[in-house]
């Protein structure tokens, strides 16, 4: 998407100073190009506005401030009061650009696969644009709707939160056609206050909905398939239950290939796929993509190939093969929910070997934290794993509690401790919460153990 002053004075209520040529928008003063717009977002920590000069040097179209750089100044100019308020209004009139079909997804776990497998089987349309990485937030997504080409046959969007009303605010600058919610766990508890609270914070997507939305519910989430559905609204379900109108009827790990085969029944036929990578979680994923694939109207012989093709984005759910050792490098991020999920996974692969579950703190679980991560603790004790090594003070604390874990003052320990003991047969899964740093632990495996020869 590109913009003139005019045009983005117009969209943002600003004050056109300057006049400047058409170009895209940027944040970031690093990736200026000639002919871009720079907007200068303000933070806790960083301030645009120290790098205007910048911008102008890199060849900048012009400027989007909310006060005026110094003086002279040549290129395009439009003064708004509040930049951030700016570009999240700039992507609402991206938005209203956009023709093709917009689909919406968060979720406490699993938002991230979800996307990646709908963007999978949304392939039969064309091009698809959609989230990269983390970008779901107030920033990230008006960053990815202003960043969709006009070749786009349909846009896929993850849209995350940690406070209630977030997901209002991104589904209002969004307006997803499709919106779908994975499931609802204690994530973000500290500032939803309560499950309960992280439920109602979810339902933001449903509650945004207008009139001919398409709303893809989880029934085998109770949470989910009791939230209000506005009226007008489509609604198109999915989950175990004979009720479901996209039904999973046979869900199985084959622990020897590293995959999981899932059988959906739909209005359309039966879907069958090979996931390859393992976790029963995954079937749901799988069938939320399936969902939003009916909605749209695609043709059923395209999604089961399609869900073949996942591969899991980032440190999330990847399986790794480190001199007969296997990995499954689930690093990214960590709740209830997903850990619960990852050592279920680890349960289903015994091969001969040893199962090593090694687990980071959770974060932003509030008072709930010491009893959540007791919990996850319990499950990997009660059969998922033979050894669980744990490092982070809730971790410690609730090791002291649960008993029979190993305990480790940092990454850098557990990982000199696995790479000294593993073996061929082994499997070892490494979680938790972006701010534990589990990769450190990864990368430590990946030196030394996988550089064995």
């Amino acid at each position: 998407m590109i913009f003139d002053g005019a045009q983005i004075a117009a969209a943002t209520g600003g004050v056109l100073v300057h006049p400047g040529p058409m170009g895209s928008i940027l944040t970031d003063s690093r990736r200026v190009a000639p002919g871009s717009w720079f907007v200068a977002l303000t933070g806790d920590r960083f301030d645009g506005h120290d790098f205007l000069a910048f911008a102008a040097a890199a060849g900048a179209a012009g400027v989007v401030a909310s006060r005026p750089p110094p003086e002279p100044w040549p290129l395009g100019l439009v003064i708004v009061p509040d930049t951030l308020v700016a570009l999240q209004d700039l992507a609402r009139a991206a938005r209203r650009l956009v023709m093709a079909p917009v689909v919406g997804i968060t979720g406490s776990a699993g938002k991230t696969s979800t996307r990646v497998m709908v963007v999978e089987v949304l392939r039969a349309l064309g091009h698809v644009h959609h989230t990269q990485g983390n970008l779901n937030n107030h920033i990230g997504l008006p960053m990815t709707l202003l960043a969709t080409p006009p070749d786009a046959n349909v846009v896929v969007l993850e849209l995350g939160m940690n406070h209630p009303g977030e997901i209002a605010l991104l589904a209002d600058i969004a307006r997803p056609g499709v919106r779908l919610i994975t499931n609802v766990g204690a994530a973000h508890v500290e500032g939803c206050g309560s499950i309960e609270g992280v439920a109602r914070a979810k339902q933001e997507l449903f509650d945004t909905a207008e009139a001919g939305d398409l709303l893809c519910v989880n029934l085998d989430d109770p949470r989910i398939a009791a939230m209000p559905r506005p009226v007008g609204t489509r609604v198109l379900t999915y989950g175990t239950g004979e009720s479901a109108v996209i039904r999973l009827t046979h869900v199985e790990v084959d622990a020897a290939r590293l995959q999981t085969r899932v059988r959906m029944e739909t209005p359309l036929g039966e879907v069958r796929a090979t996931i390859g990578v393992p976790g029963a979680h995954l079937a749901h994923n799988a069938a939320a993509a399936v969902a939003v694939a009916v909605g749209l109207g695609l043709p059923i012989e395209t999604m089961g190939p399609a869900l073949g093709r996942f591969v899991p984005e980032g440190m999330r759910n990847r399986v790794e093969q480190l001199n007969g050792i296997t990995l499954l490098d689930d690093a990214y991020n960590a709740n209830p929910v997903s850990m619960g999920a990852a050592l279920r996974t680890l349960g289903a692969l015994a091969s001969g070997g040893r199962r090593f579950a090694v687990l980071g703190d959770m974060f932003e679980l509030g008072e709930s934290g010491p009893a959540a991560h007791a919990e996850v603790l319990r499950t990997a004790r009660s059969g998922a794993a033979d050894r669980v090594l744990v490092t982070g003070i809730l971790m410690r604390g609730a090791a002291d509690e649960v008993g029979g874990i190993e305990v480790y003052d940092d990454a850098e320990q557990v990982g000199a401790v696995l790479c000294a003991e593993l073996r061929p047969g082994d499997v070892v899964l490494v979680k938790g919460s972006r701010g534990a740093k589990m990769e450190r632990i990864i990368d430590s495996l990946r030196r030394h153990v996988g550089g064995r020869g």
